[in-house]
């Protein structure tokens, strides 16, 4: 967290252990954290700009194994100084489970839909294909989170990012197809945001499980909302398993669009409300444009 805000990102979300702090509108949250993938501890902070990205997000990727060194050595410390047998053991405990866990996060590897910081940190550095998709990575989630819509978004830069993911076996590269959705539903080409939208759903099972749902709640909307298939999106709806981290505002828009198509008027006029007053804690702002305008339309449509 440290390491982000001295690179002037906005920091946004802090998750340790069963506990979550969410930066909201009107300021931070806490929230109960029930997945068990970011259990562990989790930092979200978010570039606001795409200067020096490559430097900026070293420093930021190599904040958490260095919080581990520093408590590792804190642990050993006190352990040294002879406290009490109770303080003395669980300090050891502690030097040594963060011991490990700044080797296990220095060490490049992918994981259960994750990389290490020690990966990210290498790619970046070492230059080539590696260091060009996180380069680009990190600049299309800098545009997206600084507001820049979906629409707006580089189509030939998507291409080349999902090529190098592809190329480079990323575990981020998944999440690519939804960025493609996005932006062609947001051009008003339904017929080829649902084919990324399929392809996005095909690679659902490499994302991890407790964030896994924004597929399910992306296809269940879109159903609803631009193709009118109550089928699917009710199928897509059953799938969804509620998560601290998914943004309220998108929850409440696929349960909105399911309601009109179901002809509950009075509720989905609600959901609409609520889930437009939300659009503001989303921490992707571009996406969030596009869906008040989604929103309003679908408003529309049920006032008519």
């Amino acid at each position: 967290a440290i390491a982000g805000v001295s690179q002037k990102f906005d920091f946004r979300m802090y998750v340790v252990g069963p506990f979550m702090w969410d930066k909201e509108q009107d300021g931070w949250r806490f929230k109960w954290n029930k997945n068990v993938n970011t259990a562990g501890g989790m930092v979200i902070c978010l570039p606001p700009g795409t200067d020096d990205l490559k430097k900026r997000f070293t420093v930021y990727a190599a904040g958490g194994p260095v919080a581990s060194l520093v408590l590792a050595l804190v642990g050993f410390a006190l352990f040294q100084l002879s406290a009490p047998a109770t303080i003395s053991y669980l300090s050891m405990q502690i030097a040594v489970f963060s011991l490990l866990i700044f080797m296990v996060t220095t060490i490049p590897f992918h994981m259960g839909g994750f990389t290490s910081d020690g990966g990210r940190i290498l790619n970046l550095q070492k230059g080539g294909d590696a260091s060009r998709f996180e380069v680009l990575v990190l600049k299309i989630l800098a545009q997206s989170s600084g507001g820049v819509r979906p629409r707006l978004l580089d189509w030939n830069e998507l291409e080349e990012t999902h090529q190098l993911g592809q190329k480079l076996k990323s575990p981020f590269a998944v999440y690519i197809q939804s960025f493609f959705h996005q932006s062609a539903w947001d051009r008003g080409n339904l017929d080829l945001a649902e084919q990324h939208l399929l392809a996005y759903i095909d690679d659902a099972e490499s994302i991890p499980d407790g964030i896994r749902g924004i597929v399910w709640l992306d296809a269940a909307f879109f159903y609803a909302a631009a193709k009118a298939d109550l089928a699917k999106a009710l199928d897509y709806w059953n799938r969804f398993k509620p998560s601290a981290i998914i943004p309220k505002a998108q929850v409440l828009a696929a349960e909105a669009a399911v309601a009109v198509l179901q002809n509950k008027v009075t509720d989905a006029e609600t959901k609409i409300e609520l889930a437009i007053t939300a659009l503001p804690n989303m921490l992707d702002r571009g996406n969030a444009l596009a869906l008040k305008d989604k929103l309003i339309n679908l408003k529309s449509g049920v006032l008519t």
